[in-house]
């Protein structure tokens, strides 16, 4: 427990250092992040992607009035029901509308309070952990125990887009761009430094906090082969049951577990193939795509990184920012994206990053299955510097370089 009056100091003192720090780099999020309502904004994401960034932001050019806590200060660690109690009367005393929380589901009891102040007629923002995002996007409770007020808006905040990766940096766009992007990745904090030492501890941090401790798991050793596994094996189709086989683990259902855990602490993303089958999509291998190609080339193990994988991981995490939901077919040399977006469009794209014929004839023979099975009468291959255009079988194939695709295509 916290006395009201520590509470208040504490309160003074983070807003006191927040005046001392700038803003962080603009975000493209901050033009589609709507006005506040009787909902309550949840901003989230993979730990190291700019939430907190975001919300001071968000505080010094939009809210400068509003109130401020941040429940990531380790002197509010223990945060319960009684202490947002006292939270409750200083807000009440401030006469202040509007309130800014970094990462309040650190704290127990936060959805109960936050309920009663959007009913009092607060407007609340806040970040949160990506579990805490997830679980609310299924209407779960972040602890299990069932379903949630009706009272979220929720936001994903991914990593540096190739967009802002430029205005960041001050390149110019172009085929080095490009490169650099690749191999430096795209977390905010981590473009500058670009040592792999900085990516270890942040790896580190999402796999110990983000996975093992929030995940409940007793076997860390496992976990953490299994998630050294598929991050440095980006692009790649995995089950369950043939990491159980590869990793030695006894039981296909931890295997699952183990998965799921790594999935959301943000480390990657899997992606089913293309059916509107259930059954069939259970029984097929899903791709492991890792969230940032610097990260997965710092952690792997390899003499050399493969060059085309990171490629196509890197135009998977821009689709991912772009569309609803992304899958893959594996017919005639398979086809590396079936994009869809919230309207119902389609869009079918392969990744080529070697410029070679016999390559290239194979994505062009999966493209055009992948166009006849979703109906889609255009297609693209990305390349890494190529531009040109394909007809087939009645269907336009138009090959784009990476700069063009990323930069907004």
């Amino acid at each position: 427990m916290i006395t009201k009056t520590a509470l208040e100091n504490i309160v003074s003192k983070q807003r006191k250092m927040l005046a001392n720090v700038s803003p962080g780099h603009p975000r493209e999020i901050e033009e589609s992040i709507p006005y506040l309502t009787d909902r309550m904004l949840l901003i989230g994401g993979v730990r190291g992607c700019g939430c907190s960034a975001l919300l001071h932001r968000m505080l010094n050019n939009d809210y400068p009035e509003a109130w401020y806590t941040d429940f990531d200060d380790p002197r509010l660690g223990g945060f319960d029901a009684g202490d947002f109690t006292k939270l409750d009367r200083l807000l009440e005393e401030s006469g202040k509308g509007i309130a800014l929380f970094n990462r309040i589901d650190l704290a127990a009891g936060w959805i109960e309070f936050c309920d009663r102040k959007i009913r009092q007629g607060i407007k609340i923002v806040s970040t949160v952990s990506l579990e805490t995002l997830l679980r609310l996007a299924k209407a779960e409770r972040p602890d299990g125990t069932g379903a949630v007020p009706d009272i979220f808006s929720l936001r994903r905040l991914d990593l540096f887009s190739y967009n802002e990766f430029l205005s960041f940096t001050h390149k110019p766009a172009g085929e080095q761009a490009v490169n650099e992007f690749l191999s430096r990745g795209a977390f905010p904090g981590l473009i500058k430094t670009g040592h792999t030492e900085a990516l270890h501890q942040l790896y580190t941090e999402i796999l110990c906090k983000d996975a093992v401790i929030a995940g409940g798991i007793r076997d860390r050793n496992t976990l953490q082969r299994m998630a050294l596994h598929l991050i440095t094996n980006t692009g790649e189709p995995v089950t369950a049951n043939k990491l159980r086989e590869k990793l030695k683990i006894k039981a296909v259902s931890t295997a699952a577990e183990h998965m799921q855990c790594i999935e959301t602490a943000g480390l990657v993303r899997f992606v089913s193939i293309l059916s509107d089958n259930p059954a069939r999509q259970a029984v097929n291998p899903r791709k492991v795509y890792a969230v940032d190609t610097a990260l997965a080339a710092a952690v792997s193990t390899a003499e050399t990184v493969d060059r085309n994988k990171l490629f196509e991981t890197m135009l998977f995490n821009h689709l991912c920012r772009e569309s609803r939901s992304v899958c893959y077919t594996n017919e005639q040399g398979g086809c590396d994206f079936i994009a869809s977006d919230a309207e119902g469009g389609v869009r079918c794209i392969q990744a080529c990053y070697d410029d070679d014929p016999d390559l290239m004839q194979t994505k062009t023979d999966g493209l055009l299955w992948a166009l006849r099975q979703t109906g889609s009468s255009r297609g693209t291959i990305v390349t890494a510097d190529r531009n040109d255009r394909i007809d087939a079988e009645n269907f336009e194939i138009e090959v784009i370089d990476a700069d063009t695709f990323l930069g907004g295509y």
